[in-house]
């Protein structure tokens, strides 16, 4: 073997190790394109995401200043037009209408006169005129005053059903 034959033989190795490294490129450049791809895609999806919640809270602060600041529940929530609407309404003109209530464009069902007026009652008569209690003079009448007014309980059997 001539050092012809070497050279050729590293000609031939190091025209493989070419090879290879550029397929090593190609290979490094194709993971690249994709994991480039791949991001773009998720951070387009997340820019979307974001953007929604900017918006959120763009329109959070919006109803907080029209709420003169207070950012509460009952400020932040979202307002619904028909709360009161629960399905009932369309049963609600045939009910009135059995039960004889009219409205006001419509005649009445027949004329009643107006009740006749009731005298007022008669005043009743004034109370009597309270009697003045006698007092008892001496000790007794010191004993009536600690005393008071209240009501003489001593002979009341608390314990009768």
């Amino acid at each position: 073997m001539g050092s012809e034959d070497a050279l050729a033989a590293m000609k031939s190795k190091l025209a493989n190790l070419e090879s290879e490294n550029s397929a090593r490129m190609a290979l490094l450049d194709k993971r690249r394109e994709e994991a480039l791809a791949e991001a773009k895609e998720k951070f387009d999806k997340q820019s979307k995401i974001q953007g929604g919640v900017i918006v959120r809270l763009q329109e959070r602060n919006r109803k907080a200043k029209a709420a003169g600041g207070w950012a509460t529940e009952s400020t932040l929530s979202e307002k619904v037009e028909d709360d009161g609407d629960f399905g009932f309404e369309e049963d609600e003109t045939e009910n009135e209408r059995r039960a004889g209530y009219r409205t006001a464009e419509e005649p009445p069902i027949a004329y009643r006169p107006p009740a006749p007026s009731v005298p007022a009652p008669p005043q009743p008569p004034a109370p009597p005129a309270p009697v003045p209690e006698e007092r008892p003079a001496g000790r007794h009448r010191r004993a009536a005053a600690a005393r008071g007014d209240d009501d003489d309980f001593a002979d009341t059997d608390w314990l009768a059903t």
